[in-house]
């Protein structure tokens, strides 16, 4: 196996791994910080822009880059995992899901992808694996 289709599993992983550590997040009852609820509700609406902007730069990471259109698909993924998302939770008690959440989530889907843009995986495994990874 090429080191760059090692690449591209070890990210597809990681965002099936985080996809997942998303629906167990919204699997829970109750999120609630404990804080103030003005503070509360900030917090929540941040964690939803971040665990999206990594899921996204996950996916991101995890595709071949030969096909120009590839950060078009991995926009409308991050979309349609966030209304998913949004759709489990109408199941969850004491949860509900929310049209205005999918924006905030793929507002994370956005910036996923300019990151992505601007600090490319293979920066980040060098430093990560040093030398070593994929030999």
């Amino acid at each position: 196996m090429k080191r760059s289709d090692k690449e591209k599993l070890f990210f597809l992983a990681l965002a099936a791994l985080w996809g997942g550590l998303i629906f167990y997040l919204s699997s829970i009852p109750n999120l609630s910080s404990g804080l103030p609820s003005m503070y509360d509700f900030v917090l929540r609406k941040m964690a939803h822009v971040t665990v999206f902007m990594v899921f996204t730069y996950l996916v991101a990471s995890s595709l071949a880059k030969e096909n120009r259109k590839y950060l078009l698909f991995v926009i409308i993924v991050g979309v349609l995992y966030a209304f998913v998302d949004e759709l489990h939770q109408t199941g969850v008690v004491n949860r509900h899901g929310s049209p205005m959440d999918i924006v905030i989530d793929s507002f994370g889907v956005y910036l996923g992808v300019r990151i992505y843009q601007y600090k490319p995986p293979k920066k980040l495994l060098k430093k990560i694996f040093k030398p070593s990874f994929g030999k």
